[in-house]
């Protein structure tokens, strides 16, 4: 097999969470939410190497923006669906504790 050639992929669909509303003075405020695609980004490298650490590199890694979470998996792995997406879930939080997106 060729280095890079991928036989099986996760793919990470992030949900673009809701607009907050806070009241001031009686008014309804929206809060920012955050970039989703600076989010992405950011999260993109560690997550595609500690996925490709436990499933290899021959595992593709995408993330996305989408209006749900979920995490669609294709081609062979060596364990059943619900541990990746367990394992997955994992990698994600732990990206998501050290993640600094900085200024703009």
């Amino acid at each position: 097999m060729e280095p890079g050639t991928q036989v099986r992929a996760i793919e990470i669909r992030l949900a673009q969470p809701a607009p907050r509303m806070r009241y001031e003075k009686g008014k309804p405020v929206k809060e920012p939410a955050p970039d989703m695609t600076r989010v992405v980004r950011a999260l993109e490298g560690e997550v595609t190497a500690a996925l490709q650490e436990l499933y290899g590199t021959q595992t593709g890694v995408v993330l996305t923006v989408a209006k749900a979470n979920d995490i669609r998996l294709s081609g062979t792995f060596s364990e059943k669906a619900g541990v990746i997406r367990e394992r997955v879930g994992e990698v994600l939080a732990g990206a998501f504790e050290g993640l600094d997106l900085g200024p703009e």
